[in-house]
């Protein structure tokens, strides 16, 4: 299967073609097994060919974005692993309506470069995702929030390539945002955002931004490698309260490690295998709901097989 693809869509796209690659380069923990091929379309009709070939030949396909909330397993991912990081890179302003403005981003594009456009047009709406590593793509799919704000309080539309590789358009009133998810179809991929910001000036916006990273500082481990918040918050609770009144606040379970700064948070303090990380997150579940009843949801996505 996989001389054949690669010597069919070689042979017709433009964008870049990998094969073997190890995944936990392209994640923030650092761990994953062997993507069958990854490959880079160059545009969307280049990722409508991909969409095209994966359904005639049944090789099943998966788009990762910065790899930041993700877990991928120690035998890493058959088939084709997409990213979106040349067809879906764009950043402009679309509409300015008074003090009202609106910007188009690709799926593909980093928060961290979305959020310096906007500041460079002292653009107030995401300040909120200040210090959140991923890509609009993946904070779409996931409803990211923070302080008190999440992607739905900001996006007008998005664009979606469905499963038969069609090109739509949904506005917020048609998209299902809850917390920390988007309902898609499986297959679905996300393409574009309008994204709803307001006029702002440079000094607030840097000023919200820095208050916001200076938080992260204080309570996030962020010199170690993690995929950020492991579980979701139970109605009226904190996930990390709840693993560190389990007594789990920096238990060790081969190299991955219940983060010492943030219980929420399991960090890879070197040589973790994602094998690692699921165990630990299963004690940390098993412990939880021996002391409260609550059973608690992973946030963080986990993709591909066993090793």
């Amino acid at each position: 299967m996989e001389h054949d693809t690669l010597k069919e869509l070689g042979t017709t796209l433009k964008g870049k073609i990998l094969s073997q690659v190890s995944l936990s380069r392209y994640t923030s923990l650092h761990v994953g097994g062997i993507a069958d091929i990854m490959i880079y379309p160059a545009t969307v009709q280049e990722l409508q060919t991909v969409i095209h070939y994966s359904r005639k030949h049944a090789v099943p396909y998966c788009i990762i974005g910065r790899g930041t909330n993700l877990l991928i397993k120690d035998g890493g991912i058959r088939g084709i692993v997409i990213k979106l990081s040349r067809c879906c890179n764009t950043i402009k302003v679309t509409e300015t309506v008074k003090s009202q403005v609106t910007l188009t981003a690709g799926a593909g594009v980093s928060l961290r470069r979305l959020q310096t456009f906007a500041v460079k047009g002292s653009l107030s709406g995401m300040e909120f995702l200040s210090g959140i590593p991923g890509s609009l793509g993946g904070a779409l799919a996931m409803n990211a929030g923070a302080q008190g704000k999440e992607m739905k309080d900001i996006t007008d539309t998005i664009t979606l390539l469905t499963p038969q590789a069609e090109v739509i358009e949904r506005n917020s009133g048609e998209l299902r945002f809850t917390y920390r998810s988007l309902a898609l179809s499986r297959g679905t991929v996300i393409l574009k955002a309008v994204l709803k910001m307001k006029q702002s000036t440079r000094s607030i916006l840097l000023g919200r931004i820095e208050k916001i990273n200076r938080w992260r500082r204080r309570v996030q481990p962020l010199n170690l490698p993690s995929a950020g918040s492991v579980f979701k918050n139970p109605p009226g609770q904190s996930a990390g309260q709840l693993v560190e009144q389990a007594g789990l606040k920096g238990f060790t379970l081969g190299n991955a490690q219940v983060s010492d700064k943030h219980a929420n948070f399991i960090v890879n303090r070197g040589g973790a295998t994602a094998r690692d990380i699921l165990s630990l997150m299963d004690i940390m579940q098993n412990s939880v709901y021996k002391a409260t009843g609550i059973q608690l949801e992973p946030e963080i996505c986990i993709a591909g097989e066993n090793g």
